[in-house]
């Protein structure tokens, strides 16, 4: 809570400096996408690219006399019903490096959710100095579905101060999918940062960032290594082209130094970790869009969708006692979107990620795993979606057992 009132003061720190303080009078209004009679509409949604499964524009704002500045309120209710055949415990990602091997898995189960429910609060306007953007955004994710924060930033001038998508993310190109998770080797990580973009031209923009990472390493046994706090922030830079009709290709490395205790010499160590990656979104025709993603690097665990959380961003060095040591790691998505009419719209989607090494971890560990998954989604009406999905999974250890996992996904969606 802490952090929303620190956004908060700030925002308005931002506003006062920016605008002499007069009174108003505050107006409240619809808005809508196809009646976007005063650019409302336009002027919430363009503000940040948003991801697939992001709010979008609310569907009542707040704005003074001279339509400068517009807050609004919004968010949307989801429930996702859940048929599970081989034990995937969590309903709401359907995560390939959680399925068990063969002969291991709790069976069928089926259940409900509402957790990817969402709420959001958002400034614009357009000051003396340019447009300033406000943003927060909860998920109802927490103990006994109490929210938790995804977003919270303040955009102004090229800058972005707060939490939001990494820049070494590329969200608009992750495909459509009910599943949470979406493809397992996909680049979805919300971070504390401080990142500049710089628009060359209507085609050509860049980013750099300094973000706030917490890595996750596997420690060597007998305590010859333990976690400390990190002194460097993640370095990401990415740079993108866009085409004339939408599409866009999207190019970025990033940068990592992890610090870890060394107990058998008594000394901090530093492993230099780095990644690469291409992706886009590239019309094929009117109605049919291709989306794609590649990553490589190493010490880049926290990044990868399947891969974060499995202790993998270093792992112990079977050579050396009191060492952790970086391994490579890499993953590609590809998918199709076909769009019926405007209002039905479907997606294909493959995705394969991989660890090459595991260190002097047991031979039982997630080596590799695909993600495949189709779905037919409707809006059946400008605020609301629904839709089914079907997604399979498959997960490869290193001592070559393996299991596979099938999930049907039903959604109602509102937004408000």
């Amino acid at each position: 809570m802490r952090k929303i009132f620190t956004l908060i003061l700030l925002t308005f720190i931002a506003v006062a400096l920016c605008r002499p303080v007069k009174a108003q009078k505050i107006n409240v209004a619809s808005i809508s996408e196809k009646k976007d009679l005063h650019n409302f509409y336009k002027m919430m949604k363009e503000a940040f690219p948003l991801a697939y499964n992001d709010p979008a524009a609310p569907r009542f704002i707040f704005f003074d006399n001279d339509r400068r500045f517009v807050f609004g309120i919004g968010g949307y209710v989801q429930a996702t019903g859940v048929y599970d055949f081989n034990g995937v415990e969590d309903y709401n990602f359907f995560t390939t490096s959680a399925i068990a091997p063969k002969g291991h898995q709790a069976g069928s189960s089926f259940g409900m959710t509402v957790n990817q429910s969402r709420i959001f609060f958002k400034l614009v306007g357009d000051t003396d100095r340019g447009r300033l953007v406000s943003y927060i955004e909860m998920q109802f994710e927490g103990p006994s579905n109490t929210p938790k924060l995804n977003q919270a930033f303040v955009q102004f001038k090229g800058f972005l101060v707060g939490q939001a998508w990494s820049t070494f993310c590329d969200m608009p190109a992750v495909p459509t999918t009910i599943d949470q998770e979406g493809p397992s080797s996909s680049i979805e990580v919300r971070q504390p940062q401080v990142r500049y973009t710089h628009k060359f031209n209507d085609k050509w923009q860049a980013s750099l960032a300094l973000e706030y990472a917490v890595p996750d390493y596997t420690n060597q046994a007998d305590n010859y290594t333990a976690n400390i706090r990190q002194r460097i922030p993640d370095i990401p830079l990415v740079a993108k082209y866009t085409f004339k009709n939408g599409g866009h290709l999207q190019g970025g490395a990033i940068l990592r130094n992890i610090y870890y205790k060394d107990n058998v010499r008594d000394k901090d160590k530093v492993v230099t970790g780095w990644g690469t990656t291409l992706s886009g979104v590239i019309p094929m025709c009117q109605k049919t869009s291709f989306m794609f993603q590649g990553v490589y690097g190493k010490a880049i665990a926290n990044y990868i969708q399947d891969i974060s959380d499995l202790g993998y961003d270093l792992i112990p060095n079977p050579d050396k006692n009191g060492r952790l040591k970086a391994s490579a790691m890499w993953g590609f998505f590809a998918a199709v979107q076909q769009n019926w009419t405007p209002d039905l719209y479907s997606t294909l989607t493959y995705s394969y990620a991989r660890m090459e090494n595991i260190g002097d971890l047991a031979s039982t560990n997630y080596k590799y795993a695909q993600y495949a998954g189709v779905n037919l989604l409707w809006n059946f009406t400008e605020y609301g979606t629904t839709g089914i999905e079907y997604v399979f999974g498959r997960r490869n250890n290193f001592d070559k057992n393996y299991g596979n996992a099938n999930r049907i996904n039903a959604m109602l969606q509102y937004r408000f």
